[in-house]
């Protein structure tokens, strides 16, 4: 049972989650955000490795690029959820770069005061530990009885 559970878990922090937050944030980036109104509020100027950019093209890239990566981040994780045994506990290496992921999400929460990312990053980061020890373990289990 356990083992279904560490799957359907991984499934979500892995796949779902970063694929629905991705195309979410690329249907806002297009929707909302890339209009003339926004785009005149965001002229002015910073100095990034000695060349002058605007910050309507700064900012731009950075929010379109994360919706992409979050994509992408889910897309990998699936080939990696298909490329593993239906029987078997999901990957500690699929789990560690889900929690540095999610480490990544609470750290961003914290440092820029979003609270709901904060707490789902802090709940994700404990369904995923759980999960890896469930899996390590799981792991050693069927190893043991192979043996």
């Amino acid at each position: 049972m356990s083992r279904k559970i560490t799957r359907v878990i991984y499934l979500l922090l892995g796949v779902v989650f970063p694929i629905l937050v991705g195309a979410l944030h690329t249907w806002t980036h297009f929707k909302d955000l890339t209009i003339a109104h926004v785009e005149i509020q965001l002229t002015a100027t910073i100095d990034i490795m000695g060349t002058q950019q605007s910050l309507w093209n700064t900012w731009g890239l950075m929010s379109f690029m994360m919706g992409v990566s979050f994509i992408i981040i889910g897309l990998l994780h699936l080939v990696l959820f298909q490329k593993q045994n239906r029987h078997d506990y999901p990957s500690p290496s699929g789990w560690y770069i889900i929690l540095l992921y999610l480490l990544g999400v609470v750290y961003a929460a914290k440092t820029f005061s979003a609270v709901p990312q904060f707490y789902g990053g802090i709940m994700g980061l404990g369904l995923a530990l759980l999960c890896l020890v469930l899996s390590l373990k799981g792991r050693t289990e069927t190893r043991q009885t192979l043996t």
